[in-house]
């Protein structure tokens, strides 16, 4: 278990170095000075080159990307100029402009060839717009590029160029959009479908709440994702205000940690501190009402409160799944290595936001390496769902098998019941069936002469012998009495006399068994009767039994008295002989009209001749 959790994390801590790993060509890329960008000594078949350095802000030197705004304030405005001095040679270029916070105006030569929003000097005219986007640089004649952008913002807490303009051929640029668009669109795909499929678990297995929150998270952060960086949400919906994608943003980010604490809370609830979970649902969902109906000066305003609640959020998680990790909860492992690479690229993006250290932009890799995590957390503990499932069926199934040996599996079909489970007191059904009565002759006198032990072994032994005969015929065990046995043969009567003809021919080669090893021979007796009955329980709520009453049932076992009466082995019901399918199968032989105890009507009694001894039954 330790060295799968080693190679899981070496694989992630490989995916980390390989997204921070920086191409060669990148690192003896050129950077601007004094405003001024010198690409003489670059050629564009290594690829384009970010504009990164020193640029000029209202002729006041400016390092471009940053997040310090304007002259060290997020709200303002003011022009960015750089000079670009290019390589020899006649290229088509283009510019690759990222999100611009919140308004420009970009021209080259004084020539405007783009612009997003509408740029102000105060907050009355500005009309806030983001979206990236290529723009195709007209080449100069004296091989230099004047590039100016004016922005202004009144709106976010983020403004001006915060992140890397790219220059290079308009293949290149194209190139570089569509993949990361193609990236973002695939992302947002797979972490949707991911919180669908969860959201979809939940519905079919409603007792975990767990799967529920994490399908809600990721469709959460699915819609986040498609609202920044590349914007894809945009390209579906261009018209779409600057105020609902910077809503959407925020108020997706604050109801996806609100549900991933609820995940947390219910995925590890003996470990979990439910008023830390209620504070920071509470919290987050605060943040979120105020991005979706404040003004959205609040919004940024009350951002670094909500980072602080998600970096503590962030480690008291941590801390839940450490002691859940310690009591070996399955998938702890998993979640504490997503969790804290998600953590340490959340903070990376928290300080270059703020401070702008020279750092790479992890969060999205970050996030896809953590929802993987947790994705597999989840698919663990249903795996592990499913597998209990199992092995309590097998349980069941087994419990179910046992029990048939009291109560047979005809009898849950006759009451109309799939499980043993199902079956309560006074259950009945009304049918027609055959009723088979066979008792051991002189059993008494028998079991004298044996041991309790050896009574038990005769009388196991001869029933394991019968009691397949029955089966085999189509009928079933209701009973066993002792020293003998009630079947029960729902179909034609044809089958009771068949299985007694077969019980007569396997009780000779039994007693030729016991005779050479010098044992008494044994005798049975058969009773057959045909005719309405009622199989249900009886009994009371602690201690039930299955059974059958009707006058059928005492005629049978009379009968099967008479066979000591006329010293024979099978004797059936006038009813029984009418009610054959194939008389000619069995030929029977009219033995009496007799009027036995409990009944008032006489029945008549005949004889089974097929295989019947020649001296009877002695």
């Amino acid at each position: 278990m330790a060295y799968r959790f080693y190679s899981i994390g070496t694989c992630i801590l490989l995916c980390l170095l390989t997204a921070c790993s920086v191409p060669e060509s990148e690192l003896v890329a050129p950077r601007a000075s004094a405003g001024i960008m010198d690409l003489t000594g670059w050629s564009w078949e290594r690829g384009p080159v970010s504009l990164d350095g020193e640029w000029t802000l209202d002729h006041v030197p400016r390092e471009v990307p940053s997040t310090k705004g304007f002259h060290g304030k997020a709200f303002g405005s003011g022009t960015y100029q750089l000079k670009i001095i290019l390589p020899a040679g006649m290229e088509t270029l283009a510019l690759r402009l990222p999100i611009i916070g919140t308004a420009f105006e970009l021209s080259v030569g004084g020539k405007i060839l783009a612009k997003e929003g509408t740029i102000s000097d105060s907050p009355l005219g500005a009309v806030p717009s983001y979206k990236p986007r290529i723009v195709l640089i007209p080449i100069p004649v004296d091989g230099i590029i004047d590039l100016s952008i004016s922005v202004s913002n009144w709106d976010d807490q983020f403004g001006g160029i915060y992140y890397s303009i790219t220059l290079g051929t308009w293949d290149q640029i194209q190139a570089e959009r569509e993949q990361a668009a193609l990236w973002e669109a695939l992302m947002f795909g797979a972490i949707f479908l991911m919180g669908l499929y969860h959201c979809g678990s939940f519905i079919f297995r409603s007792q975990n709440r767990a799967p529920l929150w994490f399908g809600v998270f990721c469709l959460l952060i699915a819609v986040r994702s498609t609202l920044y960086s590349e914007v894809i949400f945009l390209d579906v919906f261009p018209d779409t205000s600057w105020y609902v994608v910077i809503r959407g943003v925020y108020a997706t980010m604050a109801l996806a940690l609100a549900a991933f604490a609820a995940f947390v809370d219910r995925l590890y609830p003996n470990h979990s501190w439910r008023p830390a979970t209620i504070f920071t649902m509470v919290g987050s969902s605060a943040y979120a009402l105020v991005n979706l109906f404040a003004p959205v000066v609040w919004t940024t305003n009350l951002l670094v409160p909500f980072q602080i609640l998600l970096v503590i959020f962030g480690i008291y998680s941590l801390v839940t799944v450490a002691r859940a990790l310690i009591h070996r909860e399955p998938g702890a492992g998993l979640f504490v290595g997503g969790t804290a690479i998600f953590l340490i690229t959340v903070v990376l993006d928290i300080v270059k936001s703020h401070f702008f250290w020279n750092l790479p932009s992890l969060v999205n890799v970050g996030t896809l390496i953590f929802l993987l995590a947790q994705a597999m957390v989840v698919a663990r503990l249903f795996a592990n769902a499913f597998a209990s499932a199992e092995l309590h069926s097998a349980a069941m199934e087994k419990i179910n098998t046992s029990l048939e040996r009291f109560i047979p599996r005809e009898v849950l079909g006759f009451l109309n019941k799939k499980s043993i489970t199902e079956i309560v007191l006074g259950d009945f059904s009304e049918m027609r069936m055959t009723v088979f009565f066979l008792d051991i002759r002189n059993f008494t006198s028998l079991s004298e002469t044996m041991s309790p032990q050896e009574n038990f072994k005769f009388i196991n032994s001869f029933l394991k012998l019968f009691g397949p005969v029955i089966r085999d015929h189509n009928g079933f065990v209701d009973k066993y009495l002792g020293d003998g046995m009630m079947a029960l043969f729902p179909g034609a009567p044809d089958e009771a006399l068949a299985a007694a003809v077969a019980m007569r021919h396997a009780l000779e080669d039994y007693n030729d068994g016991r005779a050479r090893g010098g044992y008494q021979t044994i005798r049975f007796g058969i009773g057959i009767h045909t005719g309405p009955l009622m199989l249900g329980t009886i009994g009371e709520n602690r201690r039930m039994d299955s059974t059958v009453i009707s006058d059928t049932v005492n005629a049978a076992s009379r009968l099967e008295g008479l066979t000591k009466k006329y010293a024979v082995d099978i004797l059936v019901s006038g009813s029984t002989v009418e009610s054959l399918e194939h008389p000619e199968i069995h030929p029977t032989q009219f033995v009496a009209l007799e009027t036995v105890k409990g009944k008032i009507q006489p029945i008549e009694v005949f004889l089974v001749l097929n295989g019947a001894p020649k001296n009877g039954n002695e």
